[in-house]
């Protein structure tokens, strides 16, 4: 179902008004001239913004240098020497060097320049190139750093704050890390207790068959080594992998070297593209250790188009399910990358399942540290889909007792709002464990080190709010992180009961005996009640995908591999249920940016779907740096946007994708082949935004129902709901948007201070 009600910071007619821009915007084209930029690297958060920097404009525009009475126009101190941190914010170096450029002032050349790091001249660090020095600068310290550049009696100076290459920078007092993993990764043994490692460089090559294989010797050629096309040269596919370890994670960086050699610390020579694909890995856990990642840098199919390809293990959530410290893991990486590279013209996220969660946080709480991405089995964010995990586990355990044991297979589909039951029986299976805090740490960690109830209540406790304890806030008198969760009010199975797939014993029976989850896990007669701060905390600190920072501003792909009939957690109506935060149930052309792909697995399996919306995603993204136009950044998506970014579906048996603005609506095999299904809340009433936490109350009320309610069945129905039911037409309870982006947990005490 659309989204009934306001939500917060909506304004009434925004989407309307927007569809009729687009509409009249739609047969608009670009120009030949140079695009506004896009990038403010002054605030970079480990990459380019997306939004307009004051002073970039074409002349003559609002912002621009030669527009004096703007009071939006650059100081005059633009036309003096400059200092650009170009790998991170100046304020998020990490370790002992950045990538550092040096621009003189208007008119003037780079001979007289110098630049020094405290009282060192570090000028011969930086090379010439068009008009600037640049390169990076080593010999930063941890703490506070001043770089001060002059020519001509003129200086300039730039502050940086360097932070340790082990963290944290953003994400708060580091959690406990109990278990390396760097010998298992061909690291060697860890130097410390942060699990810090050498950096390692190793070689590979892509044979002819699309095979990845070792090359011990850089320099060799073997004879079924491929070649491809990149940047209009015929390049050897010879990989260089670089391994090593920031923010306590192991990280990776893959790329086209095809003449292996030089100076390790810089990238010039590299086949590339100019693109950074960074990829965010499934799966949800606490474990205290460092683990490794799920997904793969060396893949043929991305590295032969010139993309170098990024991840670590924080980045996936297997690992650690907590997407601040991912999106900090990012940042580092990121800077790394730079440093070596230089900076790229886009990054691409590409994420699965709760690796799409952390992408769509990332490009909400950390604008520009992502210009694009691409969702495979898109999962909106972790807590709201938490809540549907605990549903199932307690659902699956009422179906196994003697009262729902009559409950059939059809009747448990309809209860749980998914396409088949074994949905369920999948969450329970992956993920069910996520609220016991004695389950889900690393294999390695000592048994002593772990918690146990009444035993050792001192030890880790491995839940998925203990895992982002300095986001949600923690429990003054035991010290264990808020949970936000709660099953309070929640009518399960209210749309199967008024659609009569169930009667009304069956539903009261249900609801009565449903109980909840304590604060260790278990089951219980009680329905868990959340801790409302760290509900408040969840929603301010962006813990839940909104549609705010970025999601409206930079173009996303969803792909939903159509698996709903096999019980796959990642189901069809995660992707429709994140367009309708966005969109606020209105069209969805009301962002145009976010688009929606359907695939049949058994057709287009995930290798073959990833590397298809990548490239869009990357035409796009080139398209929009070319539009010239300017005006708000929807407007700009959707005037630039390429004809394959448009939602459409790939039925069985079909070459071509059925597309369009209303595939999804209109009758047709996108919406007739694939349906969309929904989740526990969603088939207890909630809308199909599925974004509520905990939900406010309301009496009980017989005209919910349809079906005729007697004395008794009410004064049971109030028995069962005692605080009353859910009124889904209101906002939740603490239920906003996050109170403001770039957040740091540095030397905070609780989230509420930043609020």
């Amino acid at each position: 179902r659309p989204h009934p009600r306001r939500r917060p910071g909506q304004l009434g007619a925004a989407a309307a008004l927007l569809v009729l821009a687009l509409l009249g915007s739609a047969c608009s084209t670009g120009g030949d001239d140079a695009a506004p930029t896009t990038t403010e690297p002054e605030r970079s958060s480990g990459g380019p913004t997306t939004t307009t920097t004051p002073g970039t404009g074409a002349p003559g525009t609002p912002g621009s240098p030669s527009d004096p009475d703007d009071p939006d126009a650059p100081s005059p101190v633009q036309d003096g020497i400059r200092i650009e941190v170009v790998s991170s914010q100046p304020d998020r170096v990490t370790g002992p060097d950045a990538r550092v450029r040096l621009l003189p002032a208007r008119g003037a050349g780079t001979d007289d320049l110098t630049l020094r790091l405290g009282d060192r001249d570090v000028t011969d660090q930086l090379t010439a190139v068009d008009g600037r020095l640049e390169g990076v600068v080593t010999g930063l310290v941890e703490g506070n750093n001043a770089l001060v550049a002059s020519a001509g009696g003129e200086s300039v100076t730039q502050r940086i704050r360097s932070w340790p290459l082990s963290g944290p920078m953003i994400s708060g007092p580091h959690a406990p890390l109990l278990a390396c993993s760097t010998e298992a990764q061909g690291l060697g043994p860890p130097s410390d207790e942060d699990c810090s490692a050498a950096t390692r460089v190793t070689w590979r090559y892509v044979t002819t068959g699309g095979a990845v294989q070792p090359l011990p010797d850089p320099s060799a050629r073997p004879a079924d080594l491929a070649t491809a096309e990149i940047e209009g040269d015929e390049v050897a596919l010879v990989i260089r992998h670089e391994q090593g370890v920031v923010n306590r994670s192991t990280y990776e960086i893959a790329s086209i070297d095809p003449s292996p050699g030089g100076a390790d610390n810089s990238q010039a020579d590299a086949a590339w593209n100019g693109r950074l694909l960074y990829r965010y890995g499934d799966g949800c856990g606490t474990t205290y250790g460092q683990g490794d990642a799920a997904v793969e840098v060396l893949d043929p199919a991305y590295l032969r188009q010139g993309f170098a390809v990024a991840t670590a293990s924080f980045n996936t959530g297997a690992v650690q399910c907590n997407d601040v410290v991912s999106a900090e893991t990012t940042m580092m990486v990121k800077e790394r990358f730079i440093e070596e590279f230089g900076d790229p013209e886009a990054t691409i996220g590409e994420g699965t399942g709760f690796g799409a969660a952390q992408l769509h946080l990332i490009v909400q709480d950390y604008p520009g540290l992502l210009d694009g991405g691409v969702a495979l089995d898109p999962l909106p964010d972790v807590v709201t889909v938490a809540n549907g995990i605990a549903d199932c586990v307690l659902l699956n355990r009422y179906y196994r007792s003697p009262a729902g044991a009559g409950i059939s297979p059809d009747q448990r589909a309809a209860i749980n709002g998914h396409a088949v039951p074994a949905t369920c029986d999948r969450w329970e299976a992956g993920y069910g464990t996520l609220f016991d805090p004695e389950r889900g740490c690393d294999p390695a960690i000592a048994p002593e080190a772990i918690y146990a109830a009444g035993a050792n209540p001192g030890g880790v406790r491995c839940t998925l709010q203990d895992g982002s304890a300095n986001q949600l806030g923690r429990d003054a008198a035991t010290g264990y992180a808020g949970r936000p969760l709660d099953n309070v009010g929640v009518q399960y199975g209210l749309e199967a009961l008024n659609a009569g797939t169930i009667d009304l014993e069956a539903f009261l029976a249900l609801n009565e005996d449903l109980g909840g989850l304590d604060a260790d896990g278990a089951a219980g007669p009680d329905r868990h009640e959340a801790d409302v701060a760290a509900v408040q905390a969840a929603y301010e600190t962006g813990r839940v995908s909104t549609g705010v920072g970025d999601q409206r501003k930079v173009p996303i792909v969803d792909v939903s591999l159509y698996d709903d009939p096999t019980g796959a957690v990642a189901d069809h109506v995660r992707a429709f249920s994140l367009r309708d935060r966005f969109t606020y149930g209105g069209p969805a052309e009301s962002v145009p940016g976010f688009r929606i792909w359907t695939r049949d697995p058994a057709v287009t399996p995930a290798a073959e779907a990833g590397p298809e919306a990548v490239a869009v995603v990357d035409r796009w993204l080139a398209a929009v740096a070319d539009d010239t136009e300017g005006g708000e950044r929807e407007l700009v998506l959707f005037r630039a946007r390429p004809e394959a970014a448009v939602d459409n579906c790939l039925p069985a048996g079909a070459t071509d994708p059925v597309v369009g603005a209303e595939v999804y609506d209109e009758e047709g095999p996108c919406r007739d082949d694939f349906p969309v299904h929904g989740s526990t809340r969603i088939a207890a009433g909630a809308p199909r935004a599925d974004d509520v936490l905990k939900c406010e109350l309301k009496p009980v009320d017989p005209d919910d129902y349809e079906v005729e309610l007697t004395e008794a069945q009410y004064d049971q129905l109030v028995r069962v709901f005692p605080s009353g039911v859910c009124d889904w037409a209101q906002a939740g309870v603490g239920q906003t948007t996050p109170s403001m982006s770039d957040r740091t947990y540095e030397d905070v005490i609780t989230p509420g201070e930043l609020a």
